[in-house]
Parts: structure tokens; C-alpha cells; sequence
């Protein structure tokens, strides 16, 4: 049944089919938490820095960008997922780039121009309360500005979700890298994170989302800037990719999927040389099976995370990695 499901989503629009995905999994979520009152539970310890520890179930996340509404994340533990990052959110409700803004590109890959479409912090924050109760696994919230907030105001947008959420997630993601918000990969500097670090709690990890187009002198002065902060708990490598959306013709765009892997692999590696253990590194982007997450948990990765592979594949491929992955 739900192979047959899977081949019916994946001949549907991109976004409607997310749409339906969605509501079956919300349908999920009700037979497993209201009739059979089933919780999923942690049994992996993880420690990450500045004395947190997160009691995951697997070492398998699902990434940004799916369960943008923090709606469904309890669902997709009960799938296999051993965390959830979820959003993006931004301070403000807004609608996002107009469609068609996803794509499916060969092989097995997307390019999405979503553009952050958020339902804002105030019904996300009632969601994350409600959908927590039934699911004790770590909820990690990913943040961004809103569109029409101006670069060097950048940073209040950031402190106005990091204010509304402490203590209902299980920590942070700063988004500073995806391609569909005008100005926003300006903000990967070791300017803008120093001053970000100046309004980060204390008392949730934060780690930083990258870009794979971002410069290797780049990446490394940010590795040491992270390795240096206190405040920050690690990174999260890597997002979509506006270069090789260009290169497959599309104006507009980051990609996902396996031409991405390469990439967030050296990444990964170029990482874990500078921060030697002393940061998690959240790896994702291209992971399609469980060698390749193997793989990538072997070059450095503390934590792997899913998306675009998925999509394309199913549950079954959940079940495959969070029982094997080491």
C-alpha cells in the first residue's frame, strides 16, 4: 500500500503531493498517538557541547524544510526518524516565493524556491506545545528572517525566534544559507555570527546551517570562529545548492538530492579536521542509502539527516538506516 502511494505522489505536482504526504501523515499520527497511545522513545545518548544531551532513538533525522508547520514531526518518529529539525519559521506569517517553486530534477533530486513560507512564530510556538506531547524524541526548530526584513536587521529576526521558542525545542538551527531569500547568504560571515552570539541563550544548543557554495576559506574561518564560541553547539552541513541548480538551468532555486554529496562529504571532512570532536556535526544533503550515510557518519557527521531521498524513496528507506546506521 504504501509503495502504491509512493508512485502516486511522485506523478502529482511536487507541492501538492508534499500537501497530501502531509495530511496522510497527520492521519498517521492519530492512529498511532490518539487510538493505540503509542510514544516514541529515546534509547541513544548523544552529548553535545555546553553540557546538553539529546536521547535520540537513531542517529537518522528528518531536515528542514518538511514539516515546515511543526505539525507532523510525531508522525515522522513513528517512521523511524530518531530527531526532527523543524520549520523554517520566521517571526512573521508569510506566503513565500509564488509557485511553481519545487521541481523534480534527475536523479532523484529537487530544486526548491520556497523562499521560507512560514506560518509564523505564534502558531508555530502553539503547535511545537501541542504535537510535544506526543513524542519525547528531540525537536530541533529551524529559524530564518523574514523577507522583507533588511539585511542589517537581520540579527532581531533571529533573537525574536530564538526568544519565542526557548524551552519548547530541543535546540536551534540558524538558518543563514538557503538560496531563496534575497540577501540572506550575506549574513555567512564571522561578523553577523559574532553578533549573533551575543543574543544566544544559554540554556538550548544552537548550531549554524552552511551553504555548499560558500568558499573553502570560508567554511574554515567559520569552523574556527564555531570552535571558539561557547554559544554555539555546532554545524549543520549542508543546505541546497544555487550553483548546481544553475548549472542544471534553472534561474532560480537550490538543489538537493545525490549531485549534492560530494559536496556536503568534503565539507563534512574539511569540518571535522578544525573542530576535532569538540562540536556536532549534523551532515545531510544527497544521502540516498545507508552506505552513503554510513559514509558520511564515517568522515565526521555526529548526526545524519534525510530529505530529498525521501521523498523519492519512502519509509522503507528510514527503516534501512535508523536500524543499521552506526
Amino acid at each position: 500500500m504504501i509503495s502504491v502511494i509512493q508512485l502516486l505522489l511522485l506523478k502529482l505536482n511536487p507541492e501538492i503531493a508534499h500537501h497530501i504526504a502531509v495530511r496522510l501523515l497527520s492521519l498517521y499520527q492519530f492512529f498511532k498517538t490518539k487510538i493505540l497511545r503509542q510514544i516514541p522513545q529515546g534509547v541513544l545518548l548523544i552529548k553535545v557541547p555546553r553540557h546538553f544531551e539529546w536521547k535520540l532513538s537513531s542517529r537518522l533525522g528528518m531536515a528542514a524544510g518538511f514539516d515546515k508547520q511543526a505539525q507532523v514531526f510525531p508522525a515522522l518518529f513513528h517512521l523511524g526518524f530518531g530527531f526532527v529539525e523543524v520549520g523554517t519559521v520566521t517571526p512573521l506569517p508569510q506566503p513565500g516565493n509564488p509557485p511553481p517553486r519545487i521541481w523534480r530534477v534527475a536523479p532523484q533530486a529537487l530544486v526548491n524556491h520556497f523562499g521560507f513560507n512560514s506560518i509564523g512564530l505564534e502558531v508555530f510556538k502553539k503547535n511545537i506545545r501541542h504535537y510535544r506531547r506526543q513524542a519525547r524524541l528531540p525537536v530541533l526548530a529551524n529559524i530564518g528572517k523574514n523577507k522583507s526584513t533588511p539585511a542589517e536587521n537581520a540579527l532581531s529576526d533571529y533573537e525574536s525566534c530564538l526568544k519565542a521558542l526557548e524551552g519548547n525545542v530541543d535546540g536551534f538551527v540558524i538558518n543563514i544559507s538557503s538560496p531563496n531569500t534575497p540577501g540572506l547568504r550575506e549574513l555567512q560571515s564571522t561578523e553577523f555570527i559574532r553578533a549573533l552570539c551575543k543574543v544566544l541563550p544559554l540554556s538550548s544548543p544552537v548550531l549554524l546551517k552552511l551553504a555548499p557554495d560558500i568558499s573553502i576559506s570560508t567554511l574554515q574561518e567559520i569552523c574556527e570562529l564555531v570552535l571558539s564560541e561557547d554559544c554555539l553547539s555546532g554545524l549543520v552541513l549542508v543546505n541546497t545548492s544555487r550553483e548546481l541548480s544553475e548549472k542544471r538551468g534553472f534561474s532560480q532555486g537550490g538543489l538537493s538530492g545525490p549531485p549534492l554529496f560530494s559536496t556536503s562529504m568534503d565539507f563534512i571532512e574539511r569540518a571535522r579536521q578544525i573542530l576535532l570532536g569538540k562540536k556536532i556535526i549534523i551532515g545531510v544533503g544527497g544521502v540516498s542509502s545507508l552506505e552513503e550515510a554510513q559514509q558520511m557518519r564515517d568522515s565526521g557527521a555526529d548526526l545524519i539527516e534525510i530529505y530529498t531521498s525521501f521523498i523519492y524513496q519512502g519509509p522503507k528507506l528510514i527503516k534501512t538506516i535508523s536500524s543499521r546506521l552506526q
